[in-house]
């Protein structure tokens, strides 16, 4: 029977995502990941606030988000034999609800039409905790994005630019899509297999930053700016789906 997914973690206004479940055994597995999801940073915050900064404790429990919604993400899509994908936003147009823009995440599933999704369960990292983007050719990231853009902590230890690797911004893993608005928005996603695989092994890189003061920049232009590099931690993500918690700027 297909209902409502109580479980669903609310937006940010109180709405409930459009997601719902095909059975009650995906119901019951997305509810249970969603709540470990919780309770995981839960933890790392109470135990971040006792040993380190706030700052510290907001990254470990956003770590703990991502690293179990791809769980969620690969579950499903092997319980229920469709492919599924994580959704970041990346569209710093939305005036209404900047928050969205780099913190909104969501799980869709791939519904009987190829092609068509429903969403499962939408989720925002704790404020002043951001994704940061792929190295993107094709939308780059808005300018402003980056406090400093030349800092040495915007490097890899190889010297390549410390970006989300996991994300593409080609055709395939770039949508838009209205989850939870009227009006379609930009999102880079990360797609499973039926058999929890992905094509799209590699890095998915948290760090902290700011809102900008509104009036302080331009149509297009990033609402929030990112900090602080040497902060980051995130999660590396292999080809066969598994996440794995990055936990220092040095190990990327």
């Amino acid at each position: 029977m297909t209902g409502p997914h109580p479980g669903n973690v609310r937006d940010d206004d109180g709405s409930a995502p459009a997601g719902t479940v095909r059975s009650r055994e995906a119901f019951t597995l997305i509810e249970l990941m969603v709540v470990i999801a919780l309770m995981a940073g839960l933890v790392a915050f109470f135990f971040g606030g006792r040993t380190g900064t706030h700052q510290a404790s907001a990254l470990s429990s956003a770590q703990a988000t991502v690293a179990n919604l791809i769980v969620v993400a690969r579950t499903r899509a092997v319980a229920t034999g469709r492919s599924t994908r994580l959704l970041v936003h990346i569209d710093p147009r939305d005036r209404r609800r900047p928050g969205r823009f780099l913190r909104c995440l969501a799980v869709q599933t791939e519904t009987e039409t190829p092609g068509r999704w429903k969403t499962v369960t939408t989720v925002y990292l704790p404020p002043g905790i951001y994704v940061v983007p792929g190295n993107f050719t094709a939308t780059p990231a808005p300018a402003g994005l980056f406090s400093d853009p030349a800092a040495p902590g915007w490097s890899r230890s190889d010297g390549a630019a410390l970006r989300s690797t996991v994300l593409r911004d080609d055709a395939a893993h770039v949508t838009s899509e209205a989850i939870g608005e009227t009006a379609a928005e930009r999102w880079a996603s990360v797609a499973f297999t039926e058999t929890g695989t992905t094509a799209q092994s590699g890095d998915l890189v948290l760090t902290t930053g700011h809102p900008r003061p509104p009036g302080s920049f331009a149509e297009g232009e990033a609402p929030v700016a990112l900090d602080n590099p040497q902060a980051a931690r995130g999660v590396t993500l292999s080809v066969y789906g598994v996440p794995a918690l990055i936990d220092d700027h040095e190990s990327f």
